[in-house]
């Protein structure tokens, strides 16, 4: 560095001795490969310097000084071509320590690790967590780019001390909590009326909660056997611990059976039909007591299980008899399943992330049941291919880095980020060539788009990426026509393949009639007219899809009055065709008025009030007519 007196270099096996700081940029590389990596010297010499970062706070010269070792190390190394080219480098076991600790370091800015770590005695969780190759790696495969990893940070060094030297038992759990509670947690309802008890969850109450229960074996999913991936869906409960405390005490189902918990609460028909609101406290015992609706029915039996350790969250979605709320619960140690009070027809459930408050579609969570996704060791291999690209890359070693990426995609195909890795190695290679200009790898996007549409067939909600190649790298410079009949295979497919998943063909119709737009042609809204006159009679029979079909169809033409006018009839003509029963049925009634007031006000917005208070009168009659036989 300029203006700083260097310190002599050290031979590569030597201790760095005590004295004047130096700097990590004179220091003689790591020795990471070879039986000279395992020998005694070098082994202290690793952990000198690791207290050297702590004590001198020099977290990113540290990790510069780790970089630099790593890529000397992997110099050294023959990688063959093939599956298993990058297994020399794991296969070191010094190489692999200092890798995953480049990694982990990365994820903490080095203002938050002087903060939390500043000296020997706060920095014995960061030691330990650097020194255990299966801690780092749960880390890694946990974090995210949302979570505060300062606050992550934090709450791991302030576990530490309360853990009792079980770090190796618990770290998941003290993960999990550090990753949900990075943000304010809120308990709408508290229950109890301890003092202790407040409006949010208090994150370190919560992580010895588990950590207590789970050494007295009261759970019926012991916390360490599960990761913090998994964890974040237990500890996130919106309840105060004598909830908790009540599902340990009154609740005994088996893990296996827990959605059972589900139809333990009675329907309660005048609180979905007139609101009624029977409960003071919302606890779980008067929800047991007095019933509920299928809110209730899942707050109840998702946060019970999360009592019990079982990972478990609430979905909601529409189906034909209207709004839905049923429940998602790992009910196995290699088993989610979605199905505990799910009724058919949902097009699309969701839920939100505890660690991100992002949406997670049904779709992902049937994902992860997947068997390569249960296979701890699939799930590393993908990983550390994954870790080594990022590095690879940052270190500028761009072939190895793509390299690394296709393996990962090759050893994973059905991890999404696997694509996602792709997709960005694609955009990077993607240069815009010749006359007229288009993307010099255009094969290699339409072979993208292919295999990953393969990949998620009988999933294709899956299979998002393959869309937004598509529209981005593929259409645009495609001959006239080649879109649309790609798009309409595409439907075709999602009707044979998706199930429920009908708003899909709703996404890929939006797609073709922006495409419509952008070629400018003067006939567009006529095109775009009798693109969803068609669909809307062929495709129409899914609620959300019809909804969604109907929205786009009015929102594309409603700036001309004809074409507007002749939109809300269309959506009115195939909506009496494919949707309406005039049942008397209260969930489907309500369904089938929301629809109605949507075509009023295509009506209004299309200057035609009469038929839309004609077309009001009516559904309102409907409504009346299901709520006396409802009651």
């Amino acid at each position: 560095m300029p203006n700083q007196v260097a310190a002599p270099a050290q031979e590569p096996g030597s201790v760095p001795q005590e004295g004047p700081r130096a700097s990590f940029e004179q220091e003689a590389a790591l020795v990471l490969t070879g039986l000279d990596a395992q020998r005694e010297n070098a082994v202290q010499r690793q952990q000198a310097l690791l207290a050297r970062a702590i004590r001198e706070q020099t977290w990113n010269d540290y990790r510069k000084f780790l970089e630099k070792s790593i890529t000397a190390g992997i110099s050294k190394l023959t990688l063959a071509q093939g599956a298993n080219r990058f297994d020399p480098i794991w296969n070191e076991p010094a190489l692999a320590q200092a890798l995953l600790r480049w990694q982990s370091l990365g994820w903490f800015p080095e203002s938050a690790i002087r903060t939390h770590v500043q000296d020997a005695y706060s920095g014995e969780l960061l030691l330990w967590l650097l020194d255990h190759n299966g801690a780092m790696e749960e880390l890694l495969l946990a974090m995210k780019p949302e979570d505060d990893a300062a606050k992550v940070l934090g709450f791991l060094v302030g576990a530490w001390p309360n853990t009792s030297g079980k770090m190796d038992r618990y770290f998941p759990l003290a993960l999990a909590c550090a990753l949900v509670f990075d943000r304010e947690v809120g308990i709408p309802n508290p229950i109890g009326g301890s003092s202790t008890d407040g409006a949010v969850v208090d994150p370190m109450r919560r992580y010895l909660w588990y950590l207590n229960k789970n050494e007295k074996g009261q759970l019926k999913a012991p916390v360490h056997h599960s990761t913090a991936r998994d964890l974040v869906w237990a500890v996130c409960a919106p309840v105060s611990e004598s909830e908790l405390e009540w599902s340990l005490d009154k609740m005994h189902l088996g893990r296996n059976n827990w959605g059972s918990a589900f139809g333990m609460i009675e329907y309660l028909m005048e609180r979905a039909v007139e609101g009624l609101n029977p409960y003071q406290e919302y606890s779980f015992a008067e929800i047991l007591k007095e019933g509920g609706i299928c809110g209730d029915q899942s707050y109840f039996c998702a946060n019970t299980a999360r009592a019990q350790g079982i990972p478990a969250m609430i979905l909601s979605g529409e189906t034909s008899q209207g709004p839905h709320a049923w429940v998602g619960m790992k009910i196995q140690a290699d088993e989610w399943t979605t199905g505990i009070g799910r009724v058919g027809g949902v097009s699309k459930g969701m839920t939100h992330d505890p660690q991100t408050g992002k949406p997670v579609t049904e779709q992902e969570v049937i994902l992860w049941g997947d068997r390569a996704h249960q296979s701890p060791i699939t799930t590393l291999a993908v990983a550390r291919h994954l870790w080594l690209a990022g590095f690879l890359e940052a270190t500028g070693d761009e072939a190895g880095a793509a390299a690394a990426i296709l393996l990962a995609n090759q050893l994973g195909p059905s991890f999404t980020e696997t694509w996602a890795a792709r997709f960005d190695l694609l955009k990077k290679q993607t240069k815009l060539e010749g006359t007229p200009a288009q993307p010099g790898n255009l094969e290699d996007w339409k072979a993208f788009a292919a295999a990953l549409r393969r990949e998620f067939k009988d999933n294709p909600r899956m299979a998002g990426l393959a869309a937004v190649a598509e529209s981005e790298y593929i259409f645009p410079y495609a001959e006239e026509g080649d879109a649309g009949r790609a798009l309409l295979r595409e439907r075709r497919r999602i009707g044979r393949n998706a199930g429920e998943q009908a708003d899909l063909i709703a996404e890929s119709l939006k797609r073709e009639a922006d495409l419509i737009l952008k070629r400018g042609a003067p006939t567009a809204h006529k095109e775009i007219s009798v693109l969803y006159d068609r669909a809307l009679r062929e495709y129409g029979g899914s609620i959300t899809g019809f909804k969604m079909m109907a929205a786009d169809y009015f929102s594309f033409l409603k700036s001309d009055p004809e074409l507007a006018r002749k939109a809300a009839r269309d959506i009115e003509l195939a909506f009496k065709r494919v949707v309406e029963t005039g049942t008397t049925d209260w969930f489907r009634a309500q369904t089938e008025s929301s629809i109605y007031q949507m075509i009023c006000d295509c009506y209004r917005a299309a200057g035609d009030e009469e038929r839309a208070v004609m077309l009001e009168k009516r559904y309102q009659t409907l409504l009346k007519r299901a709520k006396r036989g409802a009651l």
